[in-house]
């Protein structure tokens, strides 16, 4: 009897334990995985899942910080037993087995991370994973294709590299001397890394001696590099002006792109760029200029882009370092994630750069895009051996050598890989040409599928001052490594700040920091929304009905909730000199802020920025050129925020509103409600916003939406002796699809203009 008494005592106390542990367990586990702090936050959600075998939560967290922490053995082990959980409980196996797949990706095993995701296609019934899914089994499928050997090599620096990080290699046409940036103590004032030892990057020099890359010391960038952060940059092709970026300050100031003048064999303090170039708020950096010096271009992750960093163009003004407003690179080379790293290639007519939001190996890749426009280039993965299933970014071309940098060697790691170019031009037509272009040829049926951030690979404990996407965190300030001879300066101005706690960022106010590769896609801090277009008439800055409503609309939602400010970035169309443009753009955004003033919110908090030509404005039809002249409203708030949102549409045709609402299997109220209509007749050309109630999707004959402009169709006009079945195969589409989409019930006539939709 005593015996069982005892038993019973027991395994209260061990139930009562339980009991008080696991929450207590789980509230530090989660304060430490929500700050990014994942090696530590592993011991805790260890002992958790060992506590209670069913907590699938903390199992699956578990595995996400071996992922974040680049521990892929224990991340597959630990996702794979989730997997293989069918405990009806068990919410998070569809996850884990995705995350599992993108650990096979890591390890180039594609065939079997294929499988897996057809599996998870088939088993999960979240559609956003699903999409997610078939986004990395695409880039398996791409990978497997590319692997043939292509007669391309590439070779690790073995000389140059060290234990640190080394990227962003370029060579200074005056001298042929290497110069990139590294995160190795070179002697000075330098804030450390965290990582390894390493200390926040400096930018570095050698020259080629006797067969070998030796360190050189006559020009160390004295005057370049700060005890902050100094990342990649690019040369003129004289080799006398040097662009770089430069991540400095305490308290959170930006990310800015500098340029610094090589006087008798010496580099002059280096000035910032312009505010079109280093917009206030934002992250700018990695430029790279054109060979012919009139472009600048540079990835930002300003408002205004299609998410995350985008690579952006700036052309240079009549004087100096005038450049011009910022010009995004477009939709087709900036996607939802980040695409950094830019350099053009004067020679071959290309913009390379890396991506993480493109379908690819995994990570970062490295992509082409060429043709005749920016915006609708054609897109090429630059496969084997330049891309791995880790991150490769950084590709620059200097003479007869191309550089880029990886971590395919040690994850941990980035290192620094060459190439030998005997003519560029060749070089890039050979690599994208022939069989490799079908092979390499990237057509995304994912455009606005984002990639979570669990298969963005990083080590987390590279706190702050991120080599490729640096974000927000509050942590204590670095120590400094200080020459001997300056100890006595700085320690009294160091003494008291160094064991304090302040907000170190590169760009930005506190909050919490994305790591070493790629931005956090869950639990952002920065809560913005794009609210809604508004469009102008020709070389008018007056608002029209439809604005006026979405505003009042808009004012109406945010007296109820905290926002921080409102950005409106306002754009013009192609035509007309691109000064008056500039200017025009800015009246329209004056005249949006004038009229949110007037509905009694603050100046303070509204922000114009004006971008000057739009990227729709180069297309030459009547409504790209309208949807070119338009604001874009973003809302920014301290917390999540909701805003009822309508959709606005371009009428085509003349039409009531009583025939608009039957088009639209609406009611004529219905699209009162959003709108503000002095007759009853819609002159062609017209806004109309219709908000969620909408009955059916407009048939693009009668109704263009902006983001129809994006999408894979163009507008064809009929020739003698087209028919619908001839159009068709000549676009490589279905009779049936430009028959629904055009409206049509019979043949075309001469002259008739259609839309067409590519079937990919």
């Amino acid at each position: 009897m005593r015996s069982i008494l005892t038993i019973l005592i027991i395994c209260t106390c061990v139930l009562g334990l339980f009991g008080q542990s696991v929450p207590r367990l789980t509230r530090i586990a989660d304060d430490l995985y929500d700050n990014h702090r994942y090696l530590e936050a592993i011991e805790f959600y260890q002992k958790i899942s060992k506590l209670d075998k069913k907590d699938y939560r903390a199992i699956y967290r578990l595995g996400n910080c071996y992922l974040k922490a680049l521990e892929y053995e224990d991340a597959q082990a630990t996702f794979s037993s989730l997997g293989s959980i069918e405990d009806a409980d068990n919410d998070y196996r569809a996850q884990a087995l995705y995350n599992y797949g993108s650990v096979l990706m890591t390890n180039s095993r594609f065939k079997e991370a294929d499988s897996l995701f057809a599996f998870i296609i088939s088993i999960s019934e979240d559609q956003n994973l699903i999409e997610l899914a078939r986004k990395l089994k695409e880039g398996c499928l791409l990978a497997l294709r590319q692997q043939k050997d292509r007669g391309f090599e590439i070779d690790r620096m073995d000389e140059v590299n060290s234990k640190y990080h080394d990227f962003g290699a370029t060579i200074n046409p005056s001298n042929g001397q290497l110069v990139f940036a590294t995160t190795r103590n070179l002697g000075g004032v330098q804030y450390q890394g965290s990582q390894y030892g390493g200390v926040l990057p400096d930018l570095t020099t050698y020259e080629y001696n006797k067969g070998k890359w030796r360190q050189h010391s006559a020009q160390r960038f004295n005057t370049l590099n700060t005890e902050w952060f100094e990342g990649s940059g690019s040369f003129t092709m004289d080799g006398k002006a040097f662009y770089f970026s430069s991540c400095e300050g305490q308290g959170g100031s930006d990310c800015t792109i500098l340029v610094s003048y090589l006087e008798d064999d010496r580099w002059t303090e280096p000035e910032p760029l312009n505010d079109y170039v280093n917009e206030a708020g934002s992250e700018n950096k990695q430029p790279s200029i054109s060979a012919t010096g009139d472009t600048l271009f540079f990835s930002s992750d300003r408002s205004g882009g299609y998410g995350g960093s985008d690579i952006w163009m700036s052309l240079r003004g009549l004087e100096g370092e005038s450049w011009g407003p910022a010009i995004n690179m477009g939709s087709v080379i900036n996607s939802t994630e980040n695409d950094i790293t830019p350099y053009y290639s004067s020679a071959f007519g290309s913009l390379i750069f890396a991506s993480n939001g493109h379908i690819g190996y995994g990570g970062y890749d490295l992509y082409a895009a060429s043709g005749e426009s920016f915006y609708e280039p054609e897109l090429f993965n630059l496969g084997h051996p330049f891309n791995s299933s880790l991150d490769d970014t950084y590709l620059n071309i200097s003479d007869t050598l191309g550089f880029l940098a990886s971590n395919r060697e040690d994850s941990k790691i980035v290192d620094l890989y060459s190439f030998d170019v005997n003519d560029e031009q060749l070089f890039l037509s050979l690599l994208i040409s022939g069989e490799s272009r079908i092979d390499s040829r990237v057509i995304s049926k994912f455009k606005d599928v984002q990639t979570l951030d669990l298969f963005a690979f990083r080590v987390e404990d590279y706190q702050g001052y991120d080599l490729f996407e640096p974000e927000k965190r509050t942590k204590p300030k670095p120590s400094i490594i200080l020459k001997q001879e300056q100890e006595a300066a700085l320690s009294k101005q160091v003494s008291d700040e160094s064991k304090s706690e302040v907000v170190l960022t590169s760009g930005h106010s506190a909050g919490p920091e994305r790591s070493l590769y790629a931005p956090s896609l869950i639990g952002s801090t920065r809560n913005s929304i794009d609210y809604e277009h508004l469009y102008f008439d020709i070389e008018s800055s007056s608002l029209e009905a439809a604005s006026r409503k979405a505003l009042d609309q808009l004012v109406l939602q945010i007296k109820e909730v905290d926002i921080s400010s409102i950005e409106v970035l306002a754009y013009t169309d192609i035509d007309g000199p691109s000064d008056y443009n500039q200017g025009l753009s800015e009246s329209r955004g004056k005249s949006v802020k004038a009229y949110l003033i007037s509905k009694g919110l603050s100046a303070d908090r509204i922000m114009v920025r004006a971008r000057g030509e739009g990227p729709l404005s180069s297309r030459q039809s009547w409504y790209s050129k309208m949807f070119s002249r338009r604001a874009e409203i973003i809302v920014n708030a301290p917390n999540p925020i909701q805003l009822n949102t309508a959709r606005p549409y371009a009428v085509r045709y003349e039409q009531t509103v009583s025939q608009i609402a039957t088009l639209l299997n609406l009611k004529s109220d219905e699209l009162t409600e959003w709108n503000y209509f002095k007759t009853d007749t819609i002159e062609a050309g017209s806004i109309i916003r219709v908000g969620a109630e909408l009955g059916l999707m407009p048939n693009i004959r009668y109704f263009l939406e902006e983001k129809d402009l994006r999408n894979s169709f163009f507008v064809y006009k009929v020739k003698e002796g087209d028919s619908i079945s001839s159009i068709a195969e000549q676009f490589d589409t279905v009779e049936e699809l430009l028959m629904e989409v055009n409206d049509l019930s019979n043949e075309v006539d001469k002259g008739d203009e259609i839309f067409v939709y590519k079937v990919d």
